[in-house]
Protein backbone atom coordinates (compact mmCIF):
# COMPACT_ATOMS: atom_id res chain seq x y z
CA UNK A 1 0.00 0.00 0.00
CA UNK A 2 1.51 3.80 -1.10
CA UNK A 3 1.66 6.35 1.53
CA UNK A 4 -1.22 7.48 3.06
CA UNK A 5 -1.77 11.36 1.51
CA UNK A 6 -3.28 14.23 2.98
CA UNK A 7 -1.71 14.58 6.59
CA UNK A 8 0.87 16.75 7.79
CA UNK A 9 3.04 15.21 11.02
CA UNK A 10 1.81 15.32 14.33
CA UNK A 11 -1.55 16.13 12.67
CA UNK A 12 -4.48 14.63 14.93
CA UNK A 13 -8.29 13.68 14.33
CA UNK A 14 -8.42 14.42 11.08
CA UNK A 15 -12.34 14.14 9.84
CA UNK A 16 -12.15 16.30 6.55
CA UNK A 17 -11.85 14.08 3.40
CA UNK A 18 -9.98 15.78 0.22
CA UNK A 19 -9.34 14.78 -3.31
CA UNK A 20 -5.78 13.12 -2.57
CA UNK A 21 -7.63 11.03 -0.12
CA UNK A 22 -10.46 9.98 -2.70
CA UNK A 23 -7.83 9.05 -5.29
CA UNK A 24 -5.93 7.29 -2.45
CA UNK A 25 -8.87 5.52 -1.76
CA UNK A 26 -9.87 4.87 -5.49
CA UNK A 27 -6.39 3.30 -5.89
CA UNK A 28 -5.80 0.95 -3.08
CA UNK A 29 -9.31 -0.54 -3.35
CA UNK A 30 -8.88 -1.41 -7.07
CA UNK A 31 -5.38 -3.08 -6.20
CA UNK A 32 -8.15 -5.37 -3.59
CA UNK A 33 -7.55 -4.22 -0.35
CA UNK A 34 -9.91 -4.65 2.39
CA UNK A 35 -12.23 -2.19 4.50
CA UNK A 36 -10.07 -2.97 8.10
CA UNK A 37 -6.59 -2.36 6.03
CA UNK A 38 -7.69 0.65 4.49
CA UNK A 39 -9.21 1.80 7.87
CA UNK A 40 -6.06 1.08 9.82
CA UNK A 41 -3.73 2.75 7.11
CA UNK A 42 -5.48 5.98 7.97
CA UNK A 43 -5.74 5.62 11.19
CA UNK A 44 -2.39 5.39 11.52
CA UNK A 45 -1.84 8.43 9.67
CA UNK A 46 -4.06 10.53 11.75
CA UNK A 47 -7.51 10.46 10.95
CA UNK A 48 -10.26 9.07 13.25
CA UNK A 49 -11.67 6.12 13.31
CA UNK A 50 -15.31 6.50 12.72
CA UNK A 51 -14.65 9.03 9.91
CA UNK A 52 -12.12 6.52 8.77
CA UNK A 53 -14.59 3.76 8.56
CA UNK A 54 -17.46 5.73 7.28
CA UNK A 55 -15.08 7.27 4.20
CA UNK A 56 -13.70 4.10 3.17
CA UNK A 57 -17.38 1.90 3.33
CA UNK A 58 -18.38 4.98 1.46
CA UNK A 59 -16.10 4.80 -1.48
CA UNK A 60 -16.32 0.96 -1.37
CA UNK A 61 -19.81 1.43 -2.20
CA UNK A 62 -18.76 3.87 -5.34
CA UNK A 63 -15.91 1.89 -6.43
CA UNK A 64 -16.21 -0.24 -9.50
CA UNK A 65 -17.22 -4.19 -8.95
CA UNK A 66 -14.15 -6.80 -8.45
CA UNK A 67 -14.96 -10.42 -8.01
CA UNK A 68 -15.50 -12.01 -4.84
CA UNK A 69 -11.88 -12.76 -4.19
CA UNK A 70 -10.87 -9.54 -5.21
CA UNK A 71 -13.34 -7.39 -2.89
CA UNK A 72 -12.48 -9.51 0.16
CA UNK A 73 -10.92 -7.96 3.06
CA UNK A 74 -7.13 -7.76 2.28
CA UNK A 75 -4.93 -10.27 4.18
CA UNK A 76 -3.55 -9.25 7.15
CA UNK A 77 -5.51 -6.57 8.35
CA UNK A 78 -3.88 -6.00 12.19
CA UNK A 79 -7.16 -3.76 13.09
CA UNK A 80 -9.54 -6.53 12.44
CA UNK A 81 -10.61 -8.13 15.32
CA UNK A 82 -13.14 -11.44 13.50
CA UNK A 83 -9.81 -12.32 11.10
CA UNK A 84 -8.31 -14.83 13.28
CA UNK A 85 -5.92 -16.32 10.18
CA UNK A 86 -4.24 -13.78 7.96
CA UNK A 87 -3.42 -15.08 4.66
CA UNK A 88 -0.22 -13.97 1.89
CA UNK A 89 0.31 -16.01 -0.71
CA UNK A 90 0.08 -19.44 0.86
CA UNK A 91 1.45 -18.27 4.28
CA UNK A 92 -1.28 -18.40 6.86
CA UNK A 93 -0.59 -16.19 10.28
CA UNK A 94 -3.24 -16.72 13.12
CA UNK A 95 -4.26 -14.10 15.48
CA UNK A 96 -3.70 -15.53 19.29
CA UNK A 97 -4.76 -12.87 21.00
CA UNK A 98 -5.53 -8.21 20.80
CA UNK A 99 -5.99 -6.01 23.14
CA UNK A 100 -7.38 -3.06 22.09
CA UNK A 101 -6.25 -0.05 24.22
CA UNK A 102 -3.56 -0.16 23.83
CA UNK A 103 -3.62 -2.53 20.47
CA UNK A 104 -1.28 -5.41 21.03
CA UNK A 105 -1.54 -8.22 19.16
CA UNK A 106 0.03 -11.77 19.03
CA UNK A 107 0.30 -13.36 15.79
CA UNK A 108 1.22 -17.31 15.88
CA UNK A 109 3.43 -18.31 12.74
CA UNK A 110 4.15 -15.02 11.36
CA UNK A 111 7.57 -17.25 9.87
CA UNK A 112 8.33 -20.75 9.58
CA UNK A 113 10.91 -22.84 11.24
CA UNK A 114 13.34 -22.23 7.80
CA UNK A 115 12.47 -18.47 7.84
CA UNK A 116 13.36 -17.75 11.56
CA UNK A 117 17.09 -20.15 11.04
CA UNK A 118 17.84 -17.90 7.88
CA UNK A 119 17.41 -14.77 8.81
CA UNK A 120 19.71 -15.62 12.21
CA UNK A 121 21.97 -17.40 9.62
CA UNK A 122 22.33 -13.55 7.73
CA UNK A 123 22.76 -12.00 10.99
CA UNK A 124 25.89 -13.40 12.50
CA UNK A 125 28.13 -12.14 10.66
CA UNK A 126 27.34 -8.58 11.23
CA UNK A 127 26.64 -8.94 14.69
CA UNK A 128 27.65 -5.48 16.61
CA UNK A 129 26.38 -4.06 20.13
CA UNK A 130 22.90 -2.53 19.70
CA UNK A 131 23.19 1.73 20.17
CA UNK A 132 20.06 3.65 21.07
CA UNK A 133 19.64 7.25 19.92
CA UNK A 134 20.63 9.95 22.83
CA UNK A 135 17.61 12.35 23.22
CA UNK A 136 19.72 15.07 23.54
CA UNK A 137 21.76 14.55 20.20
CA UNK A 138 20.06 12.20 17.95
CA UNK A 139 23.44 10.26 17.88
CA UNK A 140 23.40 6.94 18.93
CA UNK A 141 25.01 5.54 21.95
CA UNK A 142 25.85 2.45 23.79
CA UNK A 143 24.26 2.03 27.03
CA UNK A 144 23.99 -0.36 30.05
CA UNK A 145 19.91 -0.67 29.61
CA UNK A 146 20.63 -2.38 26.14
CA UNK A 147 22.73 -5.30 26.25
CA UNK A 148 21.73 -7.10 22.84
CA UNK A 149 24.18 -7.27 19.84
CA UNK A 150 22.61 -6.18 16.40
CA UNK A 151 22.28 -6.45 12.74
CA UNK A 152 20.53 -3.96 10.97
CA UNK A 153 19.40 -4.49 7.38
CA UNK A 154 18.37 -2.57 4.44
CA UNK A 155 14.84 -2.38 3.48
CA UNK A 156 14.55 -5.16 0.86
CA UNK A 157 18.14 -5.86 0.67
CA UNK A 158 18.00 -9.99 0.34
CA UNK A 159 14.79 -11.81 -0.94
CA UNK A 160 13.91 -13.32 2.36
CA UNK A 161 13.91 -10.03 3.54
CA UNK A 162 11.52 -8.69 0.92
CA UNK A 163 9.26 -11.46 1.21
CA UNK A 164 8.95 -11.41 5.01
CA UNK A 165 8.26 -6.67 4.74
CA UNK A 166 5.68 -7.87 1.97
CA UNK A 167 4.34 -10.14 4.36
CA UNK A 168 4.32 -7.64 7.28
CA UNK A 169 2.86 -5.01 5.29
CA UNK A 170 -0.10 -7.44 4.06
CA UNK A 171 -1.01 -8.13 8.21
CA UNK A 172 -0.64 -4.95 9.57
CA UNK A 173 -1.93 -2.54 6.71
CA UNK A 174 1.15 -0.17 6.71
CA UNK A 175 3.35 0.43 3.59
CA UNK A 176 6.78 -1.68 3.46
CA UNK A 177 8.01 1.75 2.43
CA UNK A 178 6.84 3.06 5.50
CA UNK A 179 9.37 0.42 7.85
CA UNK A 180 12.76 1.01 9.04
CA UNK A 181 15.15 -1.88 8.01
CA UNK A 182 14.70 -5.02 9.59
CA UNK A 183 16.83 -5.27 13.01
CA UNK A 184 18.37 -8.74 13.97
CA UNK A 185 19.03 -9.21 18.00
CA UNK A 186 20.42 -11.58 19.99
CA UNK A 187 20.55 -11.82 23.29
CA UNK A 188 22.85 -14.18 25.42
CA UNK A 189 22.07 -15.20 29.06
CA UNK A 190 21.26 -12.20 31.13
CA UNK A 191 20.91 -9.83 28.16
CA UNK A 192 17.90 -7.55 28.51
CA UNK A 193 16.24 -4.56 27.56
CA UNK A 194 15.18 -2.74 30.24
CA UNK A 195 12.06 -0.39 29.45
CA UNK A 196 11.25 1.98 27.19
CA UNK A 197 9.17 3.54 24.83
CA UNK A 198 10.17 3.27 21.03
CA UNK A 199 8.34 6.29 20.00
CA UNK A 200 10.44 9.54 19.66
CA UNK A 201 9.68 12.75 22.21
CA UNK A 202 9.24 15.51 19.78
CA UNK A 203 10.23 17.78 22.90
CA UNK A 204 13.66 16.32 22.94
CA UNK A 205 16.04 17.58 20.46
CA UNK A 206 17.97 14.48 19.13
CA UNK A 207 14.59 12.57 19.21
CA UNK A 208 13.16 14.98 17.13
CA UNK A 209 15.68 14.96 14.64
CA UNK A 210 14.72 11.10 13.61
CA UNK A 211 10.88 12.77 12.78
CA UNK A 212 12.65 14.11 9.49
CA UNK A 213 13.22 11.01 8.14
CA UNK A 214 9.64 9.04 8.06
CA UNK A 215 7.79 11.18 10.69
CA UNK A 216 6.94 9.53 13.92
CA UNK A 217 7.24 5.61 15.02
CA UNK A 218 3.64 4.24 15.13
CA UNK A 219 3.93 0.56 15.47
CA UNK A 220 6.35 -1.96 16.32
CA UNK A 221 6.50 -5.78 15.67
CA UNK A 222 9.04 -8.02 17.16
CA UNK A 223 9.20 -11.49 15.75
CA UNK A 224 10.68 -13.97 17.84
CA UNK A 225 13.29 -16.40 16.25
CA UNK A 226 13.43 -19.15 18.37
CA UNK A 227 12.42 -20.50 21.51
CA UNK A 228 15.05 -19.38 24.49
CA UNK A 229 14.37 -21.96 27.43
CA UNK A 230 14.00 -19.62 29.98
CA UNK A 231 12.95 -15.82 30.03
CA UNK A 232 13.79 -13.32 27.67
CA UNK A 233 9.83 -12.14 27.10
CA UNK A 234 8.44 -8.88 25.95
CA UNK A 235 6.90 -6.97 28.76
CA UNK A 236 4.82 -4.64 29.12
CA UNK A 237 4.78 -3.21 33.01
CA UNK A 238 1.52 -0.82 32.69
CA UNK A 239 -0.60 -3.53 31.16
CA UNK A 240 0.08 -6.57 33.29
CA UNK A 241 1.29 -8.74 30.57
CA UNK A 242 4.24 -10.50 29.30
CA UNK A 243 4.57 -12.51 25.98
CA UNK A 244 6.86 -15.39 25.79
CA UNK A 245 9.48 -15.52 23.23
CA UNK A 246 8.09 -18.88 20.41
CA UNK A 247 10.13 -19.25 17.28
CA UNK A 248 7.98 -17.48 14.32
CA UNK A 249 5.40 -16.01 16.32
CA UNK A 250 4.95 -12.01 16.47
CA UNK A 251 3.61 -9.33 18.79
CA UNK A 252 2.43 -6.26 17.21
CA UNK A 253 2.25 -3.20 19.25
CA UNK A 254 0.56 1.10 18.32
CA UNK A 255 1.59 3.66 20.05
CA UNK A 256 -1.33 6.33 19.07
CA UNK A 257 -4.21 6.96 20.92
CA UNK A 258 -7.05 8.06 18.87
CA UNK A 259 -7.04 11.11 19.55
CA UNK A 260 -3.31 11.79 18.14
CA UNK A 261 -1.07 11.50 21.33
CA UNK A 262 1.13 8.70 21.96
CA UNK A 263 -0.03 6.10 24.80
CA UNK A 264 2.59 5.92 27.79
CA UNK A 265 1.03 2.44 28.12
CA UNK A 266 3.10 0.97 25.19
CA UNK A 267 5.95 1.39 27.70
CA UNK A 268 7.73 -2.29 27.26
CA UNK A 269 10.84 -4.50 28.02
CA UNK A 270 13.16 -7.61 26.85
CA UNK A 271 12.93 -9.72 30.18
CA UNK A 272 16.50 -10.97 31.00
CA UNK A 273 17.08 -14.47 29.37
CA UNK A 274 17.87 -16.80 32.11
CA UNK A 275 18.72 -19.56 29.95
CA UNK A 276 20.02 -19.85 26.36
CA UNK A 277 20.00 -17.27 23.95
CA UNK A 278 17.12 -15.64 22.39
CA UNK A 279 17.40 -14.30 18.92
CA UNK A 280 14.68 -11.50 17.37
CA UNK A 281 14.13 -9.52 14.37
CA UNK A 282 12.38 -6.15 15.08
CA UNK A 283 10.37 -3.96 12.46
CA UNK A 284 9.36 -0.20 13.05
CA UNK A 285 6.85 0.95 11.36
CA UNK A 286 6.62 4.93 10.93
CA UNK A 287 3.53 7.38 9.30
CA UNK A 288 5.36 8.22 6.48
CA UNK A 289 8.00 6.14 3.73
CA UNK A 290 11.26 6.25 5.54
CA UNK A 291 14.88 6.88 4.50
CA UNK A 292 18.10 6.85 6.81
CA UNK A 293 19.29 10.04 8.35
CA UNK A 294 22.76 11.32 6.07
Amino acid sequence: MSAQPGNAAGATGHTVSSPELERWLVRHIALGFGVEALVRSMCLSGYEAGFARTTVLAALAVAPARDAAASAPAAGAAGDAMQNVHRHGAHDTRLLFSLQAPRVSLYQGLLDAAECDALVALARGRLARSPVVNPDTGDENLIDARTSMGAMFQVGEHPLIARIEARIAALTGVPAEHGEGLQILNYKPGGQYQPHYDYFHPERPGEARQLRVGGQRIATLVIYLNSPPAGGATAFPRLGLEVAPVQGNAVYFAYRLPDGRLDERTLHAGLPVTAGEKWIATKWLRERPYRNLP
